[in-house]
């Protein structure tokens, strides 16, 4: 997405000469540089419960790579991703790999019966109202669920996967999860 947003301000600059430097206020023009550079930000933070009452903060996973997974109990396609997350996740977790599925509705206790008949292995979050609209507003807002950000081993988000990520209905999705997931990990494949 922010590959996106550095040719839309590129094309701006070029195909608009009418606008100086003198008609964009400094922040603006600082944003835009920034925007425009190669630096990586972090990935917004995360601080939420999950249902079995462990507080997980992304910041503290600085060093893993992160799968957090926006999602709900009552979307089908989130459900259709369950096997395949649970198998990258005792693939790699003992490597640093880390999935956080965060609902966005649902109550602990929805999550911890959805957990029991569906076999969640990665940890559910969950919060508030409040709590979840911050956090889905500082990812740029989640259209749609679900919605996956893979934050990499630095803290920044690397990948952006919007809708489900399953391996039979999209192999070349999951297969590009998978080597992202391997290549941050440095996990090198025998012959």
């Amino acid at each position: 997405m922010i590959c996106i947003i550095r040719i839309i301000l590129l094309l701006l600059f070029v195909l608009s000469p009418a606008i100086s430097s003198e008609d964009i206020t400094d922040d603006r023009l600082e944003r835009i540089q920034s925007l425009l550079s190669d630096k990586k930000e972090l990935a917004p933070e995360v601080r939420l419960k999950s249902y079995s009452d462990s507080l997980f903060v992304l910041s503290e996973l600085k060093g893993k790579v992160v799968l957090i997974n926006f999602w709900a109990t009552w979307c089908g396609p989130c459900r259709m991703e369950i096997p395949d997350f649970n198998n990258l996740y005792k693939k790699y977790n003992k490597d640093g790999f880390e999935i956080l599925g965060i609902s966005l509705s649902d109550t602990k206790q929805q999550l911890i019966d959805f957990a029991k008949v569906y076999n969640v292995e990665y940890p559910l979050l969950y919060g508030s109202f409040k709590e979840i609209d911050s956090i889905t507003r500082s990812y740029g807002g989640v259209p749609a669920v679900p919605w996956s950000f893979l934050v990499g081993i630095e803290g920044d988000i690397i990948k952006t996967y919007p809708g489900a990520i399953i391996a039979q209905y999209d192999p070349i999705t999951h297969q590009n999860l998978v080597h992202t997931i391997e290549s941050q990990l440095n996990i090198q494949k025998a012959p």
